[in-house]
Parts: structure tokens; sequence; C-alpha cells
């Protein structure tokens, strides 16, 4: 009789626990389906355009390819993506042509404060640029797709995927000058980069935040560790010029907890840890979703 109580209390505990087990299998498996896809289109993993396959997003007629891609995926979820074309000469007569790809996710409450989710798409020439920075992309596009979803929204965002970051990051540059021109109330701008090595399998992920509300956000959200970064990125010094609040995440690049191949031919979808990516997608999802509460 013991026997049979403890095997029936056994056989309710785990069928309680497994809806719940199943619910978070089920939300990794959607994530990782989707960015999956994505990082294979970007780095040549599969083709992006009929039988067209990327070797890297680095020529112009490679960067043309990637940003068709980025907006006509962006419109295929129902966003109304836009083309931020821009044409620059440096102070060493070096001219830029370029595109971002954005989108402006309304509110739904007519507010006036903006939050923006970027990542640059292009790549040193010769690698796929599979961490560095299809990974950013596909959280961006992620996060991006559940927002569009809900069914409230109490602050705008803009997700937004920057061309020319290699070149002194002329496509941030002028995105930034463009939403400060138009006066845009910036409540913080969300940049996500070298996202989908982890070889100590901990999940862990490093974080910049410019505030510490915003840290907390993250911290609240997260059920990994998150590290602290000490030095400033050029970006996120870039968007404190324009006194914009900002978070940049990575990987856990003062553990030294990142890929070798960055920048490298070899930085390819093969060497993305899909379940680590979902895992800080969540996360970021998390965040966005906080703020348009």
């Amino acid at each position: 009789m013991n026997y049979y109580r403890e095997f029936l209390f056994v056989f309710i505990f785990v069928f309680q626990m497994a809806p719940a087990q199943t619910e978070q299998d089920r939300k990794e498996a959607e994530i990782i389906n989707i960015q999956k896809e994505i990082v294979a289109k970007l780095t040549g993993h599969k083709p992006i355009k009929g039988k067209k396959k990327l070797k890297s997003r680095a020529s112009n007629s490679e960067r043309k390819v990637t940003a068709d891609f980025l907006f006509n995926s962006l419109k295929d979820i129902g966003i109304k993506p836009e083309k931020h074309a821009y044409n620059v000469k440096d102070k060493n007569g070096n001219i830029f042509k370029g595109v971002n790809i954005y989108a402006n996710i309304p509110s739904t409450n007519r507010s006036d404060e903006y939050v923006i989710i970027a990542a640059h798409y292009d790549t040193v020439e010769d690698s796929p640029g599979a961490l560095h920075n299809a990974t950013g992309i596909a959280i961006a596009y992620y996060a991006a797709m559940k927002i569009a979803e809900l069914e409230e929204r109490n602050r705008n965002f803009i997700v937004v995927f920057f061309d020319h970051w290699k070149s002194n990051m002329v496509g941030t540059r002028m995105f930034t000058k463009k939403i400060k021109d138009k006066k845009y109330k910036i409540h913080s701008m969300h940049r996500f980069d070298y996202i989908g090595w982890d070889n100590d399998e901990d999940r862990a992920i490093e974080m910049l935040a410019s505030s510490l509300s915003l840290e907390s956000l993250y911290r609240l959200e997260s059920p990994v560790p998150i590290y602290k970064r000490e030095v400033a990125t050029p970006e996120s010094r870039f968007f404190a010029n324009f006194g914009f609040e900002t978070v940049t995440l990575t990987a856990e690049l003062k553990n030294a907890d990142n890929s070798p191949y960055v920048r490298q031919s070899e930085d390819k979808y093969t060497t993305v840890n899909f379940k680590y990516l979902a895992s800080t997608t969540d996360i970021v999802y998390g965040v966005m979703k906080s703020l348009a509460e």
C-alpha cells in the first residue's frame, strides 16, 4: 500500500510539472525555428534569394540583397518597414552609400515615447558574420515580431537594422541623427551583438546599461547570470552623446566566453548555439514587453 501511495504521488507530481516544462520547451522551439531561418539566410547556410547564397554582407551588392531580405522579412510579419537611405562623405573624402532598414511599431495609446531595438547587419569582407551579427539581427527581429502582436502597447517601438557598422558606424550615425532631427522622445535604445557562443553553457550574458533602472529591467527578467560590462562600446558612447539612455547586450566578452571566429571566415551558422540565442532572446522580449505595459 505504501509503495502504491508513493508511486501515485510521484505520478501526480510529474503530471503537474509536465505542462510548465512543455510550455517552456514550446516557447524555446518557436524562437529557435524562427531564428535558425534568419541566421541561415544571412550567413549563406541557405539561399537568401532564389539560389543566391551570401558569402558575407560586406560588398555593396551583398548589403543590398541583405537589406531587401530584412525589409521583406519585416513586411512578412505584418510590420511596415521603411528604407533609410544615405549618401555621405567623411572628412577624408570617402563616400558611404547605404540603407538602414527600420519599422515603427506604434503605441496603442498615442504615446510620444519610443523604444529602439537595434542591431547592425553588415560584416567584414569574407566573413559570413553569424555571431557578428546575424544573431543580433535575429534577436531584434523576434522581439519586434512579438511586440507587434501585443494588443496594447503603451510606448512606440522602432526596430532598426544598421548598415555600415564596419565603416565607423556610418549607418548608426545617420539614423541617430535622423531621429534626433525629428525630435523623437527616446526612452531607450537597446543594441544586440555577439550573442550565440556559450562554451561554458551557463547562458550568461554581458550588459552595459546607461542607468540603473535599465539594468534592473534586464536583471528582473533574467534567470541566468548577467555580467556588468565596465568598458563603454563606441556605439554606447555615440548614443550617450545624443543624450539617449542605452543598453548593449553581448555574450561574456569580459570572461572570454565568445566565439574565436568573429570577423573571420569561420564565423558560420554551424557555430551558433541556438539554445543560448533563444534564452537571451526570451530575456530581451520580456524586457520589451514590460516596457510596452
